[in-house]
């Protein structure tokens, strides 16, 4: 039994977690059809804000100036994020959406150079070529132009 929940729960998690993010661009791409973007992104995080408020409470507590400025900051950047991602859903497919979005996989350790000073080894290269060819077969159209969509995600 032990080796049953070592090799299949986390293939079973893992197939849900990828089946729940990659149907929600779907989701998305009807939704933003009925409310506008940003009036859906804020229902999105406040029933969000809501839930994790109510598992966390007692976290809440622990909460002081420096958490607060801080998550501000990062809720600011993730809130741009988030509006570029969801205005260019509005423009373009829920396919290249969600590949347009998974690009920031390959960006991370490219920006964690940038701060850390850590540069990035073969593998990160090798998939930041792949990444581009692959953002070039997706998005290009026949005379090398993006579509409105395509950038915003990106």
């Amino acid at each position: 039994m032990k080796n049953i929940y070592n090799s299949l729960l986390p293939k079973i998690a893992l197939f849900s977690a990828s089946l729940i993010w990659g149907t929600s661009f779907i989701v998305m791409k009807n939704a933003v059809g009925v409310f506008p973007t940003h009036i859906l992104i804020a229902l999105r995080f406040t029933f969000g804000c809501i839930l994790l408020s109510l598992i966390f409470m007692k976290k809440l507590k622990k909460l002081n100036y420096q958490y607060i400025l801080s998550g501000g900051i990062i809720g600011i950047f993730l809130f741009l994020a988030y509006s570029m991602q969801t205005i260019g859903l509005n423009y373009t497919t829920p396919g290249k959406n969600a590949f347009l979005t998974a690009v920031y996989c390959v960006i991370v350790p490219f920006m964690y150079w940038i701060v850390d000073k850590t540069k990035p080894d073969k593998y990160n290269i090798s998939a930041a070529i792949v990444c581009i060819i692959g953002v070039g077969l997706v998005s290009l159209n026949g005379d090398l132009s993006m579509g409105i969509g395509d950038i915003f995600t990106l």
